[in-house]
């Protein structure tokens, strides 16, 4: 084979190659990936200020990023109640290690992860909000490994 004939098949692959590169760019988001009405910055200010306000016992201020559905289904005296919990068994909240943004079982749906320090754990604040809104419909925590 002459040294053309190789140059010529190094050129056509590097253009197949770029052209698949392209396409990739271009395509659409994969299924399933996940996106959100907030910002990363956006998600992390609404979780620090629930997390102060867990530290605070201030209802008004946990609740206040949340839609009516999960405001009538967790009352006042319920958030004390989850409060004393996590203050006995994790602490005080501390300070926010990592946001991430994540899927959520609900197809219509995302999730935002705070990774905090607590005073004696490290705990995983998560929340979910639909995908074109930013009101919360789902609050949970989890100890973070």
């Amino acid at each position: 084979m002459t040294t053309f004939t190789t140059f010529a098949r190094r050129i056509a692959v590097s253009l197949v190659l770029a052209a698949l590169g392209l396409a990739a760019a271009c395509a659409p988001a994969a299924p399933g990936a996940v996106t959100s009405a907030l910002t990363e910055a956006e998600a992390a200010a609404i979780g620090e200020n629930a997390l102060a306000a867990l530290n605070a016992g201030d209802y008004a201020a946990w609740s206040r990023d949340w839609d009516d559905v999960l405001k009538s289904a967790i009352s006042e005296d319920a958030f004390l109640a989850y409060r004393e919990q996590v203050l006995q068994t994790a602490g005080r909240y501390q300070e926010t290690l990592a946001v991430e943004m994540a899927p959520s079982p609900r197809a219509d749906s995302v999730r935002w992860v705070l990774t905090c320090q607590f005073e004696k754990a490290k705990v995983r604040f998560i929340m979910a909000f639909p995908t074109e809104g930013k009101l919360m419909h789902t609050v949970q925590t989890e100890p973070a490994n």
